[in-house]
C-alpha cells in the first residue's frame, strides 16, 4: 500500500494516514521506553537493542490479552464500548508493569513510572489497529 502510494504520489487517505501515524507512535514509544529507564537509573538490558525487544514483548502480550476484542469485532459483534475497553486497559497496564520489572528489574515503582510514560501511545497504537481490524461499519453478520 505504501509503495503504491510512493510510486502514485496520490493523496493519503484515512487507513493509510492511520497506519503511518501507529508506526510513528511505535517508534515514539520505543523512545519513550527509553527515555523511562533512563530517568528511572535502570541498570540491567537497557540497550537500544533490548529497549525493542521489551516494547515488542510487551506490545505482543497486550495484542494477545486484546485479540478477544478484534475477534468480536471482526463478527461485528464489538463495537469498541467503554465498559469493555476499560478493563482490558487497567489488566494490559498491570501485566505491562509486571513485565517491564521482569524484564529491566527496576522494581516496581520505578516500573510504575515508566508505565505511565509509555501507555498512551501503546493504547493509541491498540485503539486504532482495532479500528483497522473491525473494518467498516456494517449491520451484523455481512
Amino acid at each position: 500500500m505504501l509503495l503504491n502510494l510512493l510510486q502514485m504520489g496520490g493523496p493519503l487517505n484515512e487507513e493509510t494516514m492511520g497506519l503511518i501515524l501507529m508506526a510513528a507512535f511505535a517508534g515514539g514509544d520505543i523512545l519513550l521506553l527509553k527515555l523511562g529507564l533512563t530517568i528511572t537509573k535502570a541498570q540491567k538490558r537497557t540497550s537500544m537493542k533490548w529497549v525493542a525487544v521489551s516494547f515488542l514483548i510487551q506490545f505482543g502480550v497486550i495484542l494477545i490479552i486484546s485479540s478477544p476484542m478484534f475477534l468480536l469485532g471482526f463478527a461485528g459483534a464489538f463495537k469498541g464500548e467503554p465498559e469493555v475497553i476499560i478493563p482490558i486497559i487497567i489488566l494490559c497496564t498491570f501485566i505491562d508493569l509486571n513485565v517491564i520489572n521482569v524484564i529491566h528489574q527496576v522494581g516496581l515503582k520505578r516500573s510504575l513510572i515508566v508505565v505511565s510514560i509509555i501507555i498512551l501511545p501503546i493504547v493509541f497504537i491498540m485503539v486504532n489497529i482495532g479500528s483497522v481490524l473491525s473494518g467498516p461499519p456494517g449491520p451484523p453478520g455481512f
